[in-house]
């Protein structure tokens, strides 16, 4: 098909592409009113039995509470992996992430090498509103605590001996995430392009099943006897 006849079809069927550019456009409108996302990154650190994180021997850096606070997070995960990305710190709606919760022993590494240099477990929460986000993040500060206490419970170890779980005031708060005034135009662009590139593609193909259409049915006309052929050539 040529420039010119694609045109001349887009021409013809201007209500296809019309009504496609229509729906991207309030698809654009909705993601625009969407009003952004809700996150948190919050942090648990385990140290040596009443020992402030603050203290260069709290002993959140030893290698056995770094493995307890990793069996705290396999057993918050139900033992399924947590994924991993190129950088420790890149938030966790960066991955598209609209709604969820991801918590994990942090990791210095990335997805091809892990590094676990602190006993810190990290809380990842994002969510449409505060108040998913607020109850998610309490929930799981919870479960942290109930499970710590109890695998400490369970092997009988003295309330004196007990590593500690700390929550980092700072780390509870919860931040509105909106996209910037540069992102909404891009995204708006990209959108009007994709809107037309389809709009164009689906009238064209609707241009084409519709000419067929009507070739099959002059096919058909040409192609069908006429009534002196019905009749063997004799007429009334």
């Amino acid at each position: 098909m040529t420039v010119r006849e694609a045109l001349s079809a887009m021409g013809r069927r201007w209500y296809v592409l019309l009504a496609i550019v229509m729906v991207f456009a309030g698809l654009t409108f909705l993601f625009y009113k969407d009003g952004g996302s809700y996150s948190t990154r919050t942090t648990i650190t385990f140290t040596l039995p009443s020992r402030s994180t603050l203290l260069p021997e709290s002993g959140s850096t030893d290698i056995s509470i770094i493995a307890f606070a990793g069996a705290i997070a396999t057993s918050i995960n139900q033992g399924k992996p947590v994924e991993t990305f190129s950088d420790s710190d890149a938030p966790y709606y960066g991955a598209g992430v609209r709604q969820g919760v991801m918590v994990s022993l942090r990791n210095g590494g990335n997805q091809w090498i892990s590094s676990f240099p602190s006993a810190t477990i990290d809380i990842q929460i994002v969510g449409r509103t505060r108040e998913w986000v607020v109850e998610r993040q309490q929930e799981a500060l919870k479960q942290i605590i109930d499970v710590t206490a109890a695998q400490q419970a369970a092997t009988v170890t003295p309330e004196a001996d007990r590593i500690t779980a700390i929550v980092e005031p700072l780390s509870t708060d919860i931040q509105h995430v909106t996209p910037g005034r540069s992102e909404i135009i891009l995204a708006g662009v990209a959108m009007a392009i994709a809107g037309l590139i389809t709009g164009c593609s689906a009238a064209i193909i609707v241009d084409r099943a519709i000419r067929a259409r009507r070739r099959r049915r002059a096919l058909r006309r040409v192609d069908a006897p006429t009534p002196a052929a019905r009749t063997g050539g004799r007429f009334a």
